[in-house]
Formats: structure tokens, sequence, C-alpha cells
């Protein structure tokens, strides 16, 4: 299985287009003979003139011919009698009418089949390929391309055995179906046989066109929104007249008058509603007039005093709450100290009772020597385990008193 595929097939019908655009059910065999024919006899004819491209469309019963060429003066001739000539040997070749266009490549160097027929060209007279090649790559990329590969194979050099050379120079994606790729191969006739090259040329993404209608789609909508809130706002300023013409004209119809009634109940109950507030508070200044200056000065201060209660409240809240704590606080250390005094106290009774008891001859008596060794040991370990007890205690006292004192302070 062979790993190439070309890049021009591979991209037919999402960046690229097809080269013969016609459909037809039964003639299908004789429309595919017809454009080989009229390729080929294009190509014989204008072999110098540098014709990358040659388009057939077949529109009802005709037959248009568009070639693309980058030496357009050769292909048209003086005052276009070479373009007429081929025309009539054409319409002889097929037997059918056609109209041949002629469109100029302006970028030779940005076209892959024109770039590798300028290299065979150059091959073909005995330049060396490799110099060939670099001055290709130079210009491709000069003229705007984003990448290039050339791959040239054959008796390179005249040599006995054939081999490959490539180059490339820049990027060349030919798994992104959006790049725009463009492919062109073409042979180089030499004494020692035939060179085959192979040009890549990458000239950018196409990017797809669903694109641009999505964005163009919103601002469309956005300006239906616009539309509609200008109709709303200049709908009552339109109106008015309606009324004033419906009551001179006398042959109106009675729905037309239902509407009007309807529409002027609607505009008439917000505007009794506005008359009311305004009475309302008319009568309002007007008792607050008669009662006077001294009234105005009374109400503010009490308007004052109600504001203020709520913040005076909570402050004193906040104050009580405050002193309740830096009360409880002392009070809970003074109780933790006096646990702790007291259970220092008592261990040291329990050693004092302990040294005055005097030991009964008869214990002693039945105690063997090496008992009354280890008890002797252990009853000064004890009595250290005991007192480093009682003092870790009264150090975590004081430093319970010393947080509460801290915490006293700042609050």
């Amino acid at each position: 299985m062979g790993r190439k595929v070309n890049p021009i097939g591979f991209r037919l019908g999402v960046v690229r287009d097809w080269q013969s655009k016609w459909h037809t059910d039964k003639h299908y065999v004789e429309y595919l003979q017809e454009d080989i024919k009229i390729r080929e006899a294009i190509n014989k004819k204008y072999g110098d003139a540098g014709v990358s491209l040659i388009e057939i469309e077949r529109p009802a019963n005709k037959i248009i011919v568009n070639v693309h060429t980058s030496r357009p003066g050769i292909v048209i001739g003086r005052g276009g009698q070479r373009v007429d000539e081929t025309r009539r040997n054409l319409e002889e070749l097929i037997g059918k009418k056609l109209q041949l266009n002629v469109q100029e490549i302006r970028q030779p160097e940005l076209d892959a089949y024109l770039v590798a027929r300028s290299l065979a060209e150059q091959i073909e007279r005995r330049v060396a390929y490799r110099r060939a090649m670099k001055q290709a790559l130079f210009r491709s990329m000069q003229a705007g391309a984003q990448g290039i590969k050339i791959n040239v194979a054959g008796r390179l050099g005249g040599a006995e055995i054939a081999r490959s050379q490539v180059m490339h120079q820049g990027r060349v994606p030919l798994h992104t179906i959006r790049a725009d790729v463009d492919y062109g191969f073409t042979e180089a006739h030499t004494l020692m046989g035939r060179i085959g090259i192979k040009v890549w040329l990458y000239r950018g993404d196409i990017l797809p066109e669903q694109e641009e209608e999505v964005l163009e789609t919103p601002i469309s909508i956005e300006a239906v929104d616009e539309t509609s809130v200008m109709v709303d706002e200049e709908a009552p300023k339109a109106e008015v007249p309606v009324k004033e013409e419906a009551l001179k004209v006398e042959t109106s119809a009675p729905v037309v008058a239902v509407d009007e009634a309807s529409v002027a109940e609607e505009e008439e109950a917000p505007k009794v509603e506005d008359k009311k507030a305004a009475a309302s508070s008319r009568k309002k200044k007007a008792a607050t007039d008669e009662v006077g200056e001294s009234v105005d000065s009374n109400a503010e201060s009490d308007e004052e005093k109600v504001a203020k209660k709520p913040k005076a409240v909570k402050k004193e809240k906040a104050v009580k709450e405050s002193a309740a704590e830096s009360v409880e606080k002392p009070a809970k250390a003074a109780k933790k100290s006096k646990a702790v005094d007291d259970d220092a106290k008592d261990i040291e009774k329990e050693e004092k009772s302990k040294k005055a008891k005097p030991v009964s001859r008869t214990k002693t008596t039945a105690k063997t020597e090496v008992e009354v060794e280890t008890e002797a040991e252990e009853k000064p370990l004890e009595s250290e385990k005991k007192a480093k007890i009682a003092s870790d205690k009264k150090k975590k006292a004081k430093t319970v008193e010393e947080e509460d004192d801290a915490s006293t302070e700042k609050s």
C-alpha cells in the first residue's frame, strides 16, 4: 500500500474545486474523451507558454474552456490570431462549438506546476540541480509562500545509479484539509533519461464560509430589535392625527371608533392616577405650610432621634457584652488556678502521710532483700514524677491567667 495521496484530490469539494464542471448520465464517456483531447491539444501547442490549469464547463449545450497561463501573450498572439486558430482546431477535433478564455497567472512563483516546470527547463539546460532547487525555494518563499517541498528523482548529474533528492523550507501541512496546498508534477527530458520533479507548495489556510455567516447573524438580529424599538416609540405619535381624522370624517367604520375609544381610555388611566398623586402631594404641602417652621424643626429632631435610637441601642448592647466577658474571663481563670492548687496540695499530703507511716516488722521480715532494694529505688522515682506533674500544672495555670489578662486588656 502506498502512503502518498494526491493533495488536490484529497481536498476536492472542501478547499479545491473540480477542473471539469459538468454532469451527465448517458454521455459520460463521450464528454470525458472530449476533455482529454482538449487538454492534450492545448498542452502540445502551448508547451512553452506556462499553461498551469485548463478548466472545462458545459452549461446548456455549450463548452467553455478557461486556460490559466503565466505568459498570456504567447497564447493570444497578435490581435488574438492564435486564440482564434486554437479555437477552430479544437472545434474540428471535437465537432462542437467552443468558447476559449485566457486568464493570466500573475504570481507564477506561487503555482506548484509552474515552479516544477521552470526547474525541469533548468535541468534540461544542464544547470546544477541543487542550485536550481535552492533558487526555486528562495523565490517562492520570497513571493509569499508559507512552505515548499521539492522532490527530484532520476539520474541526477548524469549518475549511473538513480537517486532522489528532497529539499524543503517552511511548513507543508499535508494532513490539514483546509490548508491550501498546491501540487505539481512534471518530467525533465535529459540525454541520460527522464528526471521526475514533484513540488508541494503551501499558500496558507482557507477558512470555511460558515464562520463568517455565524458572525453576521447576530448583527442582523440587533438591527431588527432596534427597528422594532423605533416603531414602538413612534407608535403613540402616529395615533394622534388618526383620532382627529376619525372625528372629522363622518363615514368612519364603527370598529375603528371602538378601537380609538379603548386607546383613549388606556391613555387617560395613567393621567388620572398622576392627577390624584399630584393633588395628595399639594394637600400635604399645604398642611406643612400652616403648621410653620417650628413644627418642621420638631419633626426633624424627632426623626433624627428615631434614626439614632437603633444605633445607640446597638452600642449599649456591645458595651454590656464586652463587660460581661471581661468579668467572666478572670472568674474562670481563678477557678482553674484554684483547682490546680488543690491538686498540688493533695499530692503533697499523700507524700507526707506515706513518709510518716512506720513500716511493719511482719511485712519486712516476709520480703526478701531484692524486693526491698527495688522498692527503695522506685519510691524516689515516683515522688519525682509527681513533683514534675504538679510543676507542669502550675505552669499551665500561669499561662492561662496571662492569656486571660491579655484578652481583657485588648477588650
